[in-house]
């Protein structure tokens, strides 16, 4: 995308790489991780004005639902949240999962999804698809429905329209990767070209995700990597990336891939943003932007639905 970069947005790039990106690499202890991310969510809460969110179990998954305060229902929204396969949560994406609830007038469904390495792939996948089933079966329409995903969660966004596929079921109307990590095997140019400029990600940690959440497996499997999956039918999809990310390759070649598939993609390269920033809308204008964007292509591809009077991303 072109245009300056906000002075929020360098400060937040200053903050990851001084302060964070230091400290994962000092010291890699995925566990210590998921406790930090979850207390970073206590300490700092965003709760977006005029969303309702309430807990829910959605087939025998624990979940939060997010829905604009004028939400009059027939769109929903399945959101599967990042955090390398072992951090995060609901609570860690309230702020993204109630944005997208509000501007596209949908329910945004986020799973509580089991983390490794205690539950081991495919736990997280299985999780995901008894979620979207569940969805189903409550009579969302595939049409009113639709995938989002960020990092390890886009990773999973896109496993879970591989095994959609392979299990004959019906497909939903598009699927959003935010700094999708679909390539396990770490070889897209930009894991070396961008070591020295992503602040916050380390190429290096990448051996300690794949070995809590798939260790023994062909990290080429396309449940895996979805980047190397039969996309050809798979539904309008949309990917954002940052420019100076480790994970920007992972976006680049998965939508060449879905494009030789004969797939509708698009992507959106932001210079300078760090990984998920759409994460930081609370402060960030870019962050806010990229949402308004997603936004925008959520409701092009999906059916219609009231969306009363709170369209705007703030």
């Amino acid at each position: 995308m072109d245009g300056p970069v906000s002075a929020q947005a360098r400060m937040l790039n200053l903050v990851l790489r001084f302060a964070v990106k230091p400290r994962l690499e000092r010291d890699p202890d995925l566990i210590r991780l998921r406790r930090e991310v979850d207390a970073m969510a206590r300490v700092a809460p965003d709760f977006p004005r005029n969303v309702v969110r309430r807990p829910a179990m959605i087939g025998g998954v624990a979940a939060e639902r997010h829905a604009a305060t004028a939400h009059a229902g027939g769109r929903t929204l399945l959101y599967l949240h990042g955090g390398a396969f072992v951090a995060g949560s609901p609570r860690t994406h309230r702020g993204i999962a109630g944005r997208l609830a509000r501007g596209v007038g949908a329910e945004t469904v986020v799973p509580d999804y089991r983390l490794a390495p205690e539950h081991p792939f495919p736990a997280a996948l299985d999780d995901a698809l008894a979620v979207y089933e569940a969805l189903l079966q409550e009579c969302v329409a595939p049409g009113a429905l639709a995938l989002v995903g960020d990092s390890a969660g886009g990773n999973l966004a896109f496993a879970l329209l591989l095994r959609l596929k392979e299990e004959g079921l019906p497909l939903p109307a598009a699927a959003v990767g935010l700094s999708p990590f679909v390539d396990m095997t770490g070889s897209g140019d930009s894991m070396s070209g961008n070591a020295g400029l992503d602040p916050f990600l380390d190429a290096a940690g990448l051996p300690l995700v794949f070995e809590a959440y798939a260790a023994g497996r062909d990290p080429r499997d396309p449940l895996l990597s979805p980047l190397f999956g039969d996309l050809a039918g798979l539904p309008p999809c949309f990917l954002q990336c940052g420019g100076s990310e480790i994970l920007r390759d992972d976006a680049v070649r998965l939508h060449g891939a879905l494009a030789a598939a004969g797939v509708a993609a698009k992507l959106e390269v932001w210079p300078e943003m760090p990984h998920v920033w759409q994460a930081f809308a609370r402060f960030l204008p870019e962050a806010r932007a990229a949402i308004a964007r997603v936004v925008a292509f959520l409701d092009a591809n999906m059916a219609p639905a009231d969306k009363g009077a709170l369209a705007a991303v703030a």
